[in-house]
């Protein structure tokens, strides 16, 4: 994100929106804990699909724009014993309308060295702006894998495993015009895709996750990122 002297208020104006939205969700079999106030998923052993339309309607609240998307994703955790699991992510989405860039989809990036499994963790936070776009993320937890071939390593009991996240991106001519100040701050992938991939320890510690992510797709790399490579930490609990 570019600093806040990179913007100006002269000569704007506040962007007001009103959004209606509907959320669907179909997990079979799924299983939850409820309390008084919230409720929390336990997963089910089947897919989950995911189903969100939105309706942006000018005229009220001051609202000036008139606009529809549809985003979907199906995912689930796979046992393949004796593999250990495999847990992935499809979606995608469409925006309709001509909207400016707060509107739109904003890629996820990360800025820190603490591992989001939500973002691309090698791709700058509002580096890419899109209004369609289609991905898919995978992880494979191999369990103890080649640790178990050292002595040191089966007992500290660490776990390997791999993952990729790619994803298609574009932005259609109407949002590129209106989004392309005179200093353009975002990107769009323009029909290319962005892809990372990475491996890593986990149960360091019974806590301890670490991540080494590649930043595959696109080249070549923007100006403020000297390096496709980077180490990330985090916490991960297992029960």
């Amino acid at each position: 994100m570019p600093s806040l002297s990179a913007f100006s208020d002269k000569g704007s104006n506040a962007l007001q929106n009103f959004e209606v939205a509907l959320k669907l969700r179909f997990a079979y079999l799924e299983k939850f804990i409820e309390t008084n106030y919230f409720r929390y998923s336990l997963g089910s052993k089947y897919p989950a699909v995911d189903l969100v339309l939105a309706k942006g309607i000018s005229g009220i609240a001051n609202s000036a724009n008139n606009y529809t998307k549809i985003t979907a994703s199906i995912s689930d955790v796979m046992k393949i014993a004796p593999l250990g699991s495999l847990s992935y992510k499809i979606y995608a989405g469409k925006i309709k309308g001509t909207l400016p860039y707060p509107f739109l989809e904003i890629l996820p990036g990360n800025d820190i060295y603490y591992y989001n499994k939500s973002s691309f963790n090698l791709m700058s936070r509002f580096e890419y702006i899109c209004d369609q776009y289609a991905g898919i993320n995978v992880e494979h937890s191999i369990g103890s894998g080649l640790f178990r071939f050292l002595g040191i390593t089966r007992k500290l009991k660490w776990r390997q495993f791999w993952n990729a996240k790619t994803l298609y991106g574009d932005l259609s001519v109407a949002n590129k015009k209106l989004n392309n100040s005179p200093t353009p701050f975002f990107k769009d992938l323009d029909g290319k895709v962005y892809a990372e991939i990475g491996t890593g320890i986990d149960n360091i510690f019974k806590v301890f996750r670490v991540d080494f992510v590649w930043r595959v797709m696109p080249t070549p790399l923007p100006e403020n990122r000297s390096s496709r490579f980077g180490i990330f930490g985090s916490f991960q609990f297992q029960f």
